[in-house]
């Protein structure tokens, strides 16, 4: 048997096409483009507790979904017309030194950017309450707290004397 001819080989080519898109499985990848269909993979939950005097107390949570999201909650009572920052923070409430960097596993360290945290404002009344969307997992064999202070213009905090502090709980979605 001789060499192919041109068309004998554009013939070949397309019957081993043929062949491996038969061979393909017929079900595509699901996608998904709403979040609420991402699954829940744990839940974290916190009472927040006021340190010293502030009065601050509360509830937070948060669902962490599949694709890197989650979803917090937080309710707080605290005197009138006072508004917090709050942030998530590597590191328990007993935890009071900072982390030097990023690397450094022991000392707070905030959870995501400041962006990602609005500050929450009691008003008139005596309870506020928020939910937010964040990009991003928490770890799940790391401790971590959500931490209050009296709002101020500068928007980086290290975590260090909040007046209110919560433990976050970790149980599966």
């Amino acid at each position: 048997m001789g060499a192919m001819t041109m068309p004998q080989r554009q013939t070949m080519r397309v019957l081993v096409l043929a062949f491996a898109l038969g061979a393909c499985d017929e079900n595509p990848a699901a996608v998904r483009n709403d979040a609420s269909e991402f699954p829940v993979l744990a839940n974290w939950s916190s009472a927040v507790s006021a340190v010293g005097t502030s009065g601050l107390t509360g509830t937070f949570t948060v669902k962490q979904f599949a694709g890197f999201r989650m979803e917090l909650n937080l309710s707080i009572t605290a005197p009138t017309n006072r508004t917090y920052q709050w942030r998530i923070f590597r590191g328990d409430c007993a935890t009071t030194a900072t982390a030097a960097n990023n690397q450094d596993p022991n000392g707070l360290l905030v959870f995501a950017t400041v962006q990602s945290y609005p500050d929450v404002a009691t008003g008139t009344g005596t309870t506020a309450s928020l939910t937010r969307q964040i990009a991003g997992s928490l770890d799940s064999v790391k401790a971590y707290s959500v931490r209050f202070r009296v709002s101020q213009s500068a928007t980086n905090w290290n975590g260090t004397t909040p007046v209110a502090c919560g433990n976050l709980q970790r149980a599966p979605g």
